[in-house]
């Protein structure tokens, strides 16, 4: 009895006084019931230490899910949802196959309101890229081109608004398809990022035509060419997306390259998120002949061959490719990859 009871309290002190590791908790809690498990939970809750909370989901994942549904489980992730980080989206998924009928929802709520302040944070930094074109002067333009207006005053010796060259900046119109890489998200993180990125790319299409494919061991068109869908809707079917462990990347881009095909206009682009390793569907290089750009954000790996692989996909199509140091880095990077597209 001794020994348990001494486990207990030190686990709820390294809750109470530390910030350490998901793995940590998760082992510090392990074989312990599942009140034992939700009277840690109810402290960790109090002291809102998230990596405590999702180590000891990974024990025990109802328990957890049960005392999370409680008012002040509710207040801690409504206070973190609105303070714009991603403990509400990522605790959803960890959770959300234990949730009660009442409490899904809610919670699905609250992932939502954080990814989309987050992304909308992020979109306001960056906006689209513009196209400068010369036109004629009208009032209310303020830009001109003055070498081709002083050209034009050299050659008729007078000046009037015929003459004038003004610039106007115009949105570039684009046509896109983001096909996100979801395989192996054991604390939720990369459907986090799916999520945040799905809402980014929203935002800056927001005139334009793009589709959605989150893919692992299978691939889902999460969004259709030309379909028209509300943001919110958007996000939902990121938050009740299915997860698997493997990663098949060649039916993701063959997905995505029909998709891409029904989209009109001359400004069109994939961009694959992906660290590459590939374990089910075979080589996705086949697939290349589908996209006019097929840009890649690389995700961390320690196989060396998949960051090859994808640096090859994106130079055999023309598209750029950039590593990020970490999958929480993926909206900025993707934001700026869209700026430049």
């Amino acid at each position: 009895m001794r020994g348990k009871y001494d486990k207990e309290k030190i686990l709820e002190a390294e809750i109470v006084t530390g910030r350490r590791s998901v793995s940590h908790y998760h082992k510090l809690s392990k074989g312990m019931d599942f009140v034992q498990l939700k009277k840690q939970t109810e402290t960790a809750i109090e002291v809102e230490n998230i990596p405590a909370i999702q180590g000891l989901a990974l024990s025990n994942s109802l328990a957890v899910a049960e005392q999370m549904s409680s008012k002040e489980g509710f207040q801690m992730i409504s206070r973190r949802s609105s303070s714009g980080d991603n403990s509400a989206p990522n605790l959803f998924f960890m959770l959300r196959g234990n949730l009660s009928e009442r409490a899904r929802p809610i919670f699905r709520r609250l992932a939502r309101q954080s990814v989309l302040k987050v992304s909308r944070g992020i979109t306001g930094k960056g906006l689209r890229g513009d196209i400068i074109v010369r036109t004629e002067y009208h009032p209310g333009i303020e830009d001109f081109d003055d070498e081709l207006t002083l050209e034009n005053y050299m050659e008729n010796q007078l000046l009037t608004y015929e003459d004038i060259v003004a610039i106007e900046r115009r949105e570039k119109s684009k046509s896109g398809v983001l096909i996100f890489d979801t395989s192996g998200s054991l604390y939720g993180g990369k459907f986090t990022t799916a999520a945040l990125a799905v809402a980014i790319m929203a935002y800056h299409l927001e005139h334009d035509n793009f589709a959605v494919v989150l893919f692992n061991t299978k691939s889902y068109l999460i969004k259709r060419a030309n379909e028209k869908i509300e943001i919110n809707e958007l996000i939902n079917r990121i938050l009740d997306s299915e997860s698997a462990g493997y990663t098949n990347i060649n039916e993701a881009l063959e997905k995505g390259g029909i998709e891409l095909k029904k989209m009109r206009g001359n400004n069109k682009f994939a961009i694959l998120v992906t660290d590459g390793v590939f374990n089910k569907g075979g080589d996705p290089r086949r697939q290349i002949y589908r996209f006019p750009k097929l840009h890649i954000l690389g995700l961390p790996t320690k196989h060396d061959w998949g960051r090859r692989l994808a640096q090859d996909m994106a130079r055999r199509s023309g598209g750029r490719f950039a590593m990020v140091s970490s999958h929480e880095d993926v909206p900025k990077a993707l934001m700026n990859l869209l700026r430049h597209t």
